[in-house]
């Protein structure tokens, strides 16, 4: 074998190498773009879900984020399409900066999306009196299915609001349970009206109520209720 042939071997060689490196660079930074396109391509559905949910909200959001977001979404669906089949020689920098603008616009939306929602549901439900639903209990008014609606509308309540921003139909389940929990307060005072409950409460502490309490009035109104008669007299 001549010297000249030996060389052009050795170069035939060389090139085969480079190529083969090439292929393997190229393949990795595909896998790289396409591993960095699943993320915001499967969370921008629900992101999208989230702002039509906080949308309905008395609150202010920049202008036009919905329809961006879903331009977005639907340029990131043909670009995971457009990247198995990009060539060697295609510059890549394009497809780049795209998944940079995706990755940035998902950060931004769940930034907006979970902030406004979080600030809404972190307001106080209404205060229903737990201790006094307690004490009605015992003093033998029958308020065990105003207690059941409350209990079912706190778990309702707080499966909503654990969630870190609102799948769809969130802010319709949060209105209604924070309604339920409203009406149970409501219910509570058809039952018994903030002076005898006040009564009712007091009589089971350790120091009860005076005899006086029991105004004519007031033993009308436990007689209505039907429970006059759990009530006892200790001299002291």
């Amino acid at each position: 074998m001549t010297l000249r042939s030996t060389i052009q071997d050795l170069r035939a060689h060389a090139d085969v190498a480079n190529d083969e490196h090439q292929v393997k660079v190229r393949t990795g930074q595909l896998a790289d773009l396409s591993a960095r396109l699943a993320p915001p391509l499967a969370e921008l559905p629900a992101l999208n879900v989230a702002l039509s949910e906080v949308e309905q909200l008395d609150v202010e959001l920049p202008a036009g984020r919905e329809q961006d977001a879903s331009q977005v979404a639907e340029s990131l669906r043909v670009l995971a399409t457009e990247v198995p089949s990009l060539g060697m020689d295609q510059n890549l920098d394009l497809a780049k900066e795209r998944v940079r603008s995706a990755e940035k616009y998902a950060k931004e939306l769940r930034a907006l999306v979970a902030g406004t929602w979080q600030t809404y549901v972190s307001q106080p439900p209404p205060a229903v009196n737990g201790d006094l639903i307690d004490a009605l209990a015992q003093g033998g008014v029958d308020v065990e299915e105003i207690r059941d609606a409350l209990e079912t509308a706190r778990a309702r309540l707080l499966t909503v609001t654990s969630r870190l921003i609102p799948d769809r139909g969130a802010v319709q389940k949060y209105r209604d349970a924070i309604e339920s929990i409203h009406r149970c307060g409501e219910q509570i005072g058809e039952v018994v009206d903030a002076d005898i409950a006040e009564g009712i409460v007091g009589s089971q502490e350790p120091s009860g109520v005076p005899l006086t309490w029991f105004t004519a009035d007031r033993l009308e109104k436990l007689r209505a209720l039907g429970i006059v008669d759990r009530f006892k007299v200790h001299l002291r």
